[in-house]
């Protein structure tokens, strides 16, 4: 009897410790792996340093000088990289840090292809060379050390939210139409400020915090079909339509497309109806359509992409030196430095997949997508992971936006698809679409940091 008493003490006097909480990184310190992040911050210098060398030598080799231009933007690139790591250690971080890597790795690479095509070197002197990637590296490393998952949750469930996202897309659009200019097709604002990138952030918060609150009603199916009720198609026809008849209006083909096919994407998402995906296909050709035939230059383009020979030196060269360029590449590529990706129009922005095959070839380029299909497979893992509904959709939002953006852009540099002017992220040289999809990135890297 006494026995049995004393093992039942020793029960209860064990039941009664609960054992110590494990601190996020103690399993890697533990198994010997570096939990401040000490290997990939020594693996990503190795690459800056050994893709920069040999432009660096090609500058001093020209003129025996290096200015600001060349040293201020990998700069940039170590303040960033130092502090997301800090920010990311393990002990103190509990979010996706793979993602946060492959993120380094891409503003890194963008800023090495930029270097290689000197466009610091000619934009140095003006303030929109530098601001965006200030800013856009600035808001990613807020979200990456203050913001968490619960935050984006009560903001996302405020009432006022949906009107004040629909009301801030129209603000840009109208804005655009008061006081935008044409130029190349498009509506920019004085200084060739083009804020319909903002658009994209916004019409994935927008999209979270409706589709959420219309899930019951969205998610009716009868036989297998779509149903929901004429009030619900309503408010999606206004929260949604709307936005997207101004960006119609504003001619801007490629953010019409990554519109139509990020709410696509959420509402396949939200019910998990393969139909959804069918229809929005449907309504982005039917967009497309609708902006071709308001828009000349739109038209033109899509003449182009049927046949650029038809005008080998006027409207179809740009595609036609790109496909040059890309052919002159072959498997392996002519080397950094030894290409001429200067022969192809507007190479910095959006025919700079044009120069990366030109000089990386086809290998390079197979690795490129490896590297941003681990990117963006990262953002769906944050999503898929998440509990909550307003998150999942956000996510899912972010990765659509960019692996639709990646589409667009390489489609059209390799005439796959029309040319769209949809840029590279991370790789073109951008102003607020490098300050998009930084913060694009911000959000998705808050919302790991699930409690």
């Amino acid at each position: 009897m006494a026995k049995t008493l004393s093992k039942t003490a020793k029960t209860k006097r064990t039941k009664g410790k609960q054992p110590p909480k494990k601190q996020p990184g103690a399993a890697a310190a533990a198994s010997g792996r570096f939990p401040t992040g000490l290997l990939w911050w020594g693996i990503l210098s190795l690459f800056m340093a050994v893709a920069a060398f040999p432009i660096l030598m090609n500058r001093l080799t020209e003129d025996l000088s290096l200015s600001s231009a060349h040293l201020a933007p990998l700069a940039v690139w170590c303040g960033t990289t130092i502090l997301a790591f800090w920010f990311s250690r393990p002990r103190i971080f509990s979010g996706d840090r793979p993602f946060v890597v492959l993120t380094l790795f891409l503003f890194g690479l963008g800023i090495v292809e930029q270097l290689r095509l000197e466009t610091f070197h000619a934009t140095w002197h003006l303030w929109r060379a530098y601001a965006p990637m200030l800013a856009g590296a600035a808001g990613f490393l807020f979200c990456l050390r203050f913001l968490k998952a619960h935050h984006f949750e009560r903001l996302l469930a405020l009432k006022p939210m949906e009107g004040m996202l629909w009301c801030a897309i129209m603000g840009v659009l109208g804005l655009l139409f008061c006081f935008g200019r044409s130029y190349r097709g498009g509506m920019f604002l004085p200084g060739q400020i083009n804020p319909t990138e903002l658009i994209k952030l916004l019409t994935v918060l927008l999209g979270a915090t409706v589709l959420t609150r219309l899930n019951t009603s969205l998610s009716r199916t009868c036989c297998f079909l779509p149903m929901p009720p004429l009030t619900a198609l309503i408010q999606l026809a206004f929260f949604w339509g709307a936005p997207l008849l101004g960006v119609v209006m504003v001619r801007d083909l490629g953010l019409v497309l990554i519109l139509c096919l990020t709410y696509v994407t959420l509402l396949t998402v939200l019910t998990r109806n393969p139909l959804w995906l069918l229809f929005g296909l449907g309504g982005a050709a039917a967009a497309g359509f609708a902006v071709c035939s308001i828009s000349a230059h739109t038209a033109t383009r899509f003449a182009i992409w049927q046949n650029p020979f038809a005008d080998p030196l006027g409207k179809g060269y740009q595609i036609l030196q790109s496909l040059c360029a890309m052919n002159a590449g072959g498997m392996t590529g002519t080397g950094l430095n030894q290409g001429m990706p200067g022969a192809v129009p507007i190479v910095t922005s959006d025919f700079v997949y044009a120069a990366i095959a030109e000089e990386w070839g086809l290998i390079g380029c197979a690795l490129l997508f490896c590297l941003y299909t681990l990117w963006l497979q990262r953002i769906f893992r944050i999503g898929a992971q998440s509990e909550r509904l307003p998150l999942k959709l956000t996510a899912a939002g972010i990765g659509a936006v960019l692996g639709v953006q990646i589409i667009l852009n390489v489609g059209g540099v390799t005439k796959a698809l029309p040319m769209t002017g949809i840029t590279l992220p991370f790789l073109s040289h951008g102003g607020f679409s490098l300050l998009t999809v930084f913060l694009l990135c911000g959000v998705a890297v808050a919302l790991s940091k699930q409690e």
